[in-house]
C-alpha cells in the first residue's frame, strides 16, 4: 500500500534524524508524500521544541532546500509543516500545514505538560485538580476547543492525548461526555483530525488516538481523518498504518485525507486496502 506521513519530527525539535534522513526512508518505503512537522517554539518549556540555539532560524530554509532535492531526485513531495502548540505562535511563512496540538495544561497561572512524564501528569492532577480527572479533562478539552477556534490548524493532533498514561479512564461515560462535547465543537472549526500512533510506538497504548468511540463519533459528525505516525525516528514512518485503515473503516469512514502541495485529496480506503 502507498501511504503518506505528515506528523514527523527531526533533530530540529525532539526527533533523532535529519530531514534528509527522513526523505531517504520515505523514498525507500515508496511514500506518496512526506511532511515534516517539528514542534513550535514554547518559551515556557524549551526541553523538546524548536528554539534559537537548535535551529529555529534554519528550519524553514532547510525544509525548502530539502523539498527541492526530494522532488528532483525522487519526485517525492516534501511538505513543510509545523506542530503548532496551544500557547505558541507560527513564525514561518512557508509551511504548508499545521498540526494543532495541546501538550500542556495551562490553569490558574500554572503550566504542566500533559505527556512529558507520568509523574508530571499525576502531579498536575493532584496539585491543580485534587485528583479529579473529570475536571482535568474539562480543562484540557477546553484548550483543544480554543486552539481550534483561534488558530484554525490544518489538522487536529492527537485529540485525546490526555489518556496517554492511563490515569484517565477513556471508557468512563462522564469522561466520554466531556470529550464528545469538545469533539462536536472542534469539528465545526477544524474538520480534519489525525489518527495518531505516537503512544503505540512508545508501548504506552495498544490503540492510536483518538479512541474508537470518539473515532466513530467523528465520522458521524462528518469529520475527516489523516493517518499519522508521530514518528520521532525515520524508521517509524507509516508505523501501523494498515491497522489504522482498518480502525477507520470499522468506525464508518470510507476515505482518508492526504495533504498535497495543491490541497487536500481523499483516498478511498477500499482501494488502498486492495493494493
Amino acid at each position: 500500500m502507498a501511504f503518506a506521513d505528515f506528523h514527523v519530527h527531526t533533530v530540529f525539535s525532539d526527533g533523532v534524524n535529519t530531514v534528509r534522513d527522513c526523505v531517504e526512508v520515505a523514498h525507500q518505503k515508496g511514500l506518496l508524500a512526506l511532511g515534516i512537522s517539528d514542534h513550535s517554539f514554547t518559551p515556557f518549556d524549551t526541553s523538546y521544541c524548536m528554539r534559537p540555539e537548535t535551529g529555529l532560524a534554519q528550519y524553514e530554509a532547510t525544509l525548502l532546500e530539502e523539498q527541492q532535492r526530494a522532488f528532483e531526485l525522487y519526485g517525492l513531495p516534501l511538505l513543510p509543516g509545523l506542530e503548532l502548540d496551544y500557547g505558541s505562535e507560527n513564525p514561518f511563512e512557508s509551511v504548508c500545514y499545521t498540526i494543532g496540538s495541546v501538550h500542556y495544561i495551562m490553569y490558574k497561572g500554572d503550566i504542566y505538560a500533559v505527556d512529558n512524564t507520568p509523574e508530571e501528569q499525576l502531579s498536575c492532577l493532584q496539585n491543580l485538580f485534587s485528583g479529579n480527572t473529570l475536571e482535568y479533562s474539562k480543562v484540557y478539552f477546553e484548550q483543544v476547543v480554543r486552539h481550534a477556534e483561534k488558530n484554525k490548524p490544518t489538522v487536529i493532533g492527537h485529540f485525546d492525548l490526555l489518556t496517554k498514561y492511563g490515569f484517565i479512564d477513556d471508557n468512563d461515560p462522564a469522561y466520554l461526555a466531556v470529550a464528545r462535547e469538545a469533539l462536536s465543537e472542534v469539528v465545526r472549526h477544524v474538520p480534519l483530525f489525525e489518527i495518531n500512533q505516537g503512544a503505540v510506538i512508545r508501548g504506552l497504548k495498544k490503540k492510536p488516538y483518538p479512541a474508537a468511540p470518539l473515532l466513530s463519533d467523528l465520522c458521524a459528525l462528518g469529520g475527516k481523518i489523516l493517518l499519522s505516525s508521530d514518528a520521532h525516528s525515520a524508521d517509524k514512518l507509516t508505523f501501523g498504518f494498515t491497522e489504522m485503515l482498518q480502525l477507520a473503516q470499522r468506525a464508518g469512514f470510507t476515505h482518508i485525507s492526504r495533504l498535497t502541495p495543491d490541497g487536500i485529496v481523499e483516498d478511498e480506503i477500499k482501494a488502498l486496502m486492495a493494493e
